[in-house]
């Protein structure tokens, strides 16, 4: 049982979905604290310029440094929604699959979600059709572990029945391993590299729907899945 453990990304980019695939169970790791700037309520994409910029959820940041992602608000006295979809629009209408896609898009986007983490899961979805990853997914909050670091990651397996844990490649920076040893559990670092793709305008690391604007139900193999 091979089972990787994540943060539940806004619009994420490729090497996401590809950890995915690769695992028999994901669990989003929606119990630990929001970071500001960074990839749970942004994402990257390029305009029709060839400028990189994001796209952006803006959340309620009150007491936000001591708050699980799962607890965190959309701010919905922003009308944020407008700007959004307008600049996923103007970057992608000319874009082979936009019109296969666009619809179900605005929808998510247009939808009054009260917690990042649903638009989060929902674009989450949207990505895993298209990419036809199929891996099962929990979210950690569903499994009462309480404990943090390692442990919090070694309890999570654990409550998995894991024999392995697919761990990203700078898990190898801050994981205390000896816990993983005594629980009996192998260590694997995800490895993956962003593919070079014919695009109007390619930057490596954007959101995979950069790639899905481009290849539609081809982007899975585009990343080798």
């Amino acid at each position: 049982m091979i089972v990787t453990i994540h943060q539940p990304e806004h619009m994420p980019w490729p090497g996401f979905f590809h950890k995915m695939a690769q695992a028999d169970q994901y669990v989003l790791l929606d119990t630990v604290q929001f970071e500001t700037n960074y990839w749970q309520n942004r994402n990257r994409i390029v305009t029709r310029e060839g400028i990189e910029c994001y796209l952006t959820v803006p959340v309620l940041t009150k007491g936000h440094t001591s708050c699980a992602i799962r607890d965190i608000k959309i701010n919905n006295s922003e009308k944020w929604r407008k700007k959004y979809w307008g600049r996923m629009h103007n970057a992608y209408c000319r874009h082979p699959f936009w019109k296969d896609y666009c619809g179900e898009l605005e929808q998510i986007v247009q939808t009054h979600y009260d917690f990042l983490f649903d638009i989060n899961m929902a674009l989450i979805i949207f990505f895993r059709r298209i990419l036809s990853v199929s891996t099962p997914m929990l979210r950690a909050s569903e499994l009462s572990v309480e404990s943090c670091g390692t442990a919090l990651l070694v309890d999570l397996c654990r409550r998995c029945r894991a024999s392995v844990y697919l761990s990203g490649p700078t898990g190898r920076s801050y994981m205390d391993m000896q816990q993983w040893d005594e629980a009996g559990i192998t260590v694997r670092f995800h490895s993956f590299t962003p593919p070079v793709y014919p695009a109007p305008y390619y930057i490596s690391g954007l959101s995979a729907l950069d790639m899905v604007m481009l290849f539609g139900p081809e982007s899975g193999k585009v990343i080798g899945l």
